[in-house]
């Protein structure tokens, strides 16, 4: 288990090119093929979200007022700290709602993983999961009694569903399992 910051996330460009996301973990393998990405991705311009044909996606809106999202001609609030699915075939476009946003997302690719994405804000809170990422200044304590502080979009990486208990902040959660 570590602490990854912001800043050593791995930079890349949606499959769209309309945008950038912060890829904090990914079982991607050395053709650059994934089968579960976690990223976080700006959101600053209205806009159609990437296709991806056999992917599930989640996202929360973790900065910003939310966007609404037209999936498939169905509309779909993303407001702050609520958790939205989709299917990566879907249609979907974003309109943001009083200026830019960010996101943390999960996608998995169905069939293969299956992941759960959790808004996380109760001190004393017990995680169960295997990758945490921060909303703001958070500390968490492992099961040793060591404290890991994150920063803003700062991830605990490799936690493999150790007991972690949220002591400062707010954070997401993140599973991921494969089928």
């Amino acid at each position: 288990m570590r602490v990854q910051r912001f800043s050593e996330h791995l930079a890349m460009p949606w499959a769209n090119g309309k945008g950038a996301s912060y890829e904090i973990s990914s079982d991607r393998d050395a053709s650059n093929q994934w089968s579960w990405r976690v990223a976080i991705a700006p959101v600053v311009v209205d806009g159609p979200f990437s296709s991806l044909p056999g992917i599930d996606r989640q996202l929360v809106v973790v900065e910003g007022n939310g966007m609404v999202l037209e999936v498939d001609g169905k509309t779909v609030e993303c407001l702050p700290s609520q958790v939205v699915a989709f299917s990566g075939d879907a249609d979907a476009y974003a309109r943001l709602i009083d200026g830019p946003a960010v996101d943390v997302g999960l996608m998995t690719t169905r069939d293969v993983f299956a992941g759960s994405l959790f808004v996380v804000t109760s001190v004393g809170a017990v995680i169960d999961s295997d990758l945490i990422v921060a909303i703001g200044d958070t500390v968490l304590e492992d099961e040793s009694g060591v404290h890991h502080g994150l920063q803003t979009n700062d991830a605990l990486v490799d936690v493999q569903r150790r007991r972690m208990v949220l002591r400062k902040g707010h954070a997401i959660a993140i599973r991921v399992e494969a089928l």
